[in-house]
């Protein structure tokens, strides 16, 4: 028991580790990509956060089975360096109870993937596309960040804010230009302007206080100049683009039994990663039997590669299915068996192998004396 935990601590703290590196790189790549996104006016600054609390629920599918793969493999390359899996083995610790130890912590990070396979990851793709549909109803104006340029919807009304209140109601030293259908130009300048809704219409006005008015052609000299104490623009309204689901936010529940060979191959996909999250796991204690002199990175680019062929192929195999190439029999199942074959080629080779030509040595002395 006092070595099945030392195991676990040690392939756990590694899998944390990883896990935190690749969420830090993950998240603060989006992170940047949502900011640009609500900087552009497509987007409102106020559902980023929200966004990517989404997008990393999603990417754990995938990311808790590499960083288990790559947490076994270093932890026991670790323990291969310095020796300690030959004093185990020593000790009488041999494959088979190494194997059963990662297995287990295999199977209970399997279990986690397979929550998050099949509701997770669904429901943060829809609630996702909800936001977003949330996100564009309202006015063109809700986009709009202080201190730039900001266009709006097709752009035909561009604002700019020095300076506005939290809920943007209140602005302060405004900038509207906005395109009429005719090709005419009206500008305004404004000390500052609030947001007023017709009780009537309920349509949302911008009202400005103490500003000009210009009117115009572009590149005309017969401009209208207008001095006002208070003006008001309509705000266009941003009608909401139609929630598309695409089959990444498909319930579970919907998937079973169903015809469509898109869902089929969605349904598969999600079977995928609860299965790869074992038999990487497996695949790692193989690929980390290193000498001494290796060193526990020595292997490393080797397992990333096999990860990367494993995962395209995956995806390979799930186009096939979508678009009929192959049987949903066979599916992506064919990838696994490819995987599972690996693992017993290596497991031969290190144990297995090794095993029977010590039993033929030993039986060779007696039939020798006879």
């Amino acid at each position: 028991m006092i070595i099945d935990r030392y195991l676990v601590r040690e392939v756990l703290h590694t899998f944390l580790a990883v896990l935190v590196v690749l969420l830090l790189i993950f998240m603060g790549r989006y992170f940047a990509l949502y900011l640009a996104d609500a900087s552009a006016g497509e987007i409102s600054g106020e559902i980023v956060a929200e966004m990517l609390f989404l997008r990393t629920i999603t990417s754990l599918s995938v990311m808790l089975p590499f960083s288990l793969f790559v947490a076994v493999l270093l932890a026991f390359g670790r323990l291969y360096k310095d020796s300690e899996m030959t004093a185990m083995a020593a000790c009488g610790i041999g494959p088979a109870r190494v194997l059963t130890t990662v297995s287990l912590i295999a199977l209970v990070c399997s279990v986690l993937v397979t929550g998050l396979s099949f509701w997770g990851t669904p429901w943060a793709h829809e609630k996702a596309l909800q936001v977003r549909e949330q996100a564009q109803s309202g006015t063109a104006f809700e986009a709009v960040a202080a201190g730039q340029f900001n266009k709006i919807g097709s752009g035909d009304q561009v604002f700019y804010v020095e300076s506005l209140s939290d809920d943007k109601t209140r602005l302060r030293n405004v900038f509207i230009q906005v395109r009429r259908a005719d090709g005419q130009m009206d500008i305004f300048s404004a000390r500052s302007g609030y947001q007023q809704v017709d009780p009537v219409t309920g349509v949302r006005y911008l009202v400005l206080v103490e500003g000009y008015r210009y009117q115009g052609l572009p590149g005309s000299v017969n401009f209208k100049i207008h001095q006002y104490e208070k003006s008001a623009v309509r705000l266009q309204e941003l009608e909401a683009a139609p929630l598309r689901r695409t089959h990444w936010a498909i319930p579970s529940s919907d998937l079973w039994g169903s015809a469509r060979l898109s869902d089929q191959a969605e349904l598969q996909w999600r079977f995928a990663m609860p299965l790869a999250t074992v038999l990487l796991a497996v695949l790692a204690v193989l690929l980390s039997r290193t000498s001494p002199r290796q060193g526990r990175f020595a292997k490393l680019f080797i397992a990333i590669l096999v990860f990367v062929t494993y995962y395209n192929s995956l995806g390979v195999a799930m186009s096939w299915v979508q678009r009929g190439v192959v049987s949903p029999a066979v599916g992506l199942w064919w990838v696994h068996v490819l995987l599972l074959m690996l693992v017993v080629v290596l497991g031969v080779r290190y144990w297995g192998a090794r095993w029977l030509w010590s039993r033929l040595l030993r039986r060779e002395p007696a039939s020798v004396g006879r």
